[in-house]
């Protein structure tokens, strides 16, 4: 068996047999309409083919949805400009909400006082040189302002108009050596007058002096001005007594009082024009 596998007879069998073989290829590939070089690189290229196709549709989409860095720098803008626009309304909206709690307080007191005539003032500016708070308002003698009005915010006592101008006015804080008020205590109904030192009212505090060695003001109290002399109308809440001191060199005694309005917070004030009992000595 082995000689005949190596026998000529043999080897020209299997020369036929390769021979047929590829003819039958050739026939399968020409009936395909492509030749046997043609299917042969369109099987090797096919799969690169379909990748480059792959990568082509996927940079199309990335470039559809490109935005360009100035259409990022327009839209930056505007939202900035959005932004601000929101802030301003904020701010209106807070001043807004000030305005209308100064009002009802302001009803508050109009309701207990129908004698008071009221000219309403806000705040335009600070002296930020003075040590006791001093204000400008934006009201004046053309609104019926006048030199020696007191100034209120609700029902607290926190100035005096010191200096008018048409259009506008200077306040001094009650905490102003300058600005004094006659007093009383609302519990012990003791009477005074409030002042201040320069060290205290740095401090922000206020004096009322002219208790009695026997006086019952006591911490926690609320003094008001009294009305006597004409200049403040009787029952504006001045402070509460933080505490009760002997005066040095005397026999009397007064009590340091924290007014109950932080000066320097203040937006919104009335200034009191008018009420019964002005200028009665």
């Amino acid at each position: 068996m082995k000689n005949y596998f190596k026998s000529t007879s043999f080897k020209i069998l299997l020369a036929a047999a390769v021979v047929l073989l590829a003819c039958v290829i050739a026939a399968a590939a020409t009936a395909g309409g492509t030749s046997p070089l043609t299917s042969a690189l369109g099987t090797v290229f096919s799969p690169l083919q379909r990748g480059g196709a792959y990568i082509a549709a996927k940079f199309d989409d990335f470039k559809g949805g490109f935005i360009s860095a100035d259409a990022y720098k327009d839209r930056v803008e505007e939202l900035e400009q959005q932004v601000a626009e929101y802030q301003s309304k904020l701010v209106d909206y807070e001043k807004l909400q000030k305005q209308v709690e100064s009002y009802e307080k302001f009803l508050g007191v109009k309701e207990k006082n129908p004698d008071f005539q009221f000219v309403t003032g806000t705040v335009i500016g600070r002296d930020s040189a003075d040590v006791f708070g001093s204000f400008v308002l934006n009201c004046g003698a053309a609104d019926g302002v006048a030199v020696g009005d007191p100034v209120i915010s609700g029902e607290y006592l926190i100035g005096l108009v010191s200096e008018v101008t048409p259009t506008a006015c200077t306040v001094l804080s009650v905490c102003d050596p300058k600005v004094s008020a006659a007093a009383y205590e609302i519990r012990t109904g003791e009477t005074g007058y409030t002042g201040t030192t320069a060290k205290l009212g740095i401090e922000g505090k206020i004096k009322l002096s002219g208790l009695s060695r026997a006086t019952a003001v006591a911490p926690g109290g609320i003094v008001c001005t009294s009305g006597v002399g004409g200049v403040y109308p009787r029952g504006l809440i001045i402070g509460t007594v933080t505490t009760v001191e002997k005066e040095e060199g005397d026999i009397s005694y007064y009590a340091e009082i924290q007014p109950e309005i932080e000066i320097s917070e203040v937006q919104d004030a009335f200034v009191i024009t008018d009420f019964e009992g002005k200028g009665d000595a």
